[in-house]
């Protein structure tokens, strides 16, 4: 793999990780903030869902991906 291959696969898996981390912290904070009714109580739990596979699945990726190139640089 070149280094810019590696910076764009990097940058692909960073971007999901990115956008999961900031919906669930904003989710946790309208769930401390908001309205303690069912519907933003509902909305606030489906990002919190939301945020955590997308913080989930791209993070598991990115340890393969470590792995990946440590073992490419060792053989």
């Amino acid at each position: 793999m070149t280094e810019e291959n590696i910076k764009k696969s990097w940058r692909n898996l960073l971007t999901p990780f990115i956008i999961g981390v900031v919906v669930f912290i904003v989710s946790i904070l309208f769930h401390r903030l908001g309205s303690k009714r069912p519907t933003p109580q509902t909305i606030s739990l489906f990002g919190c869902v939301f945020g955590i596979v997308f913080m989930v699945f791209p993070g598991i990726k990115m340890i393969k991906f470590k792995k990946y190139l440590k073992d490419l640089n060792n053989k």
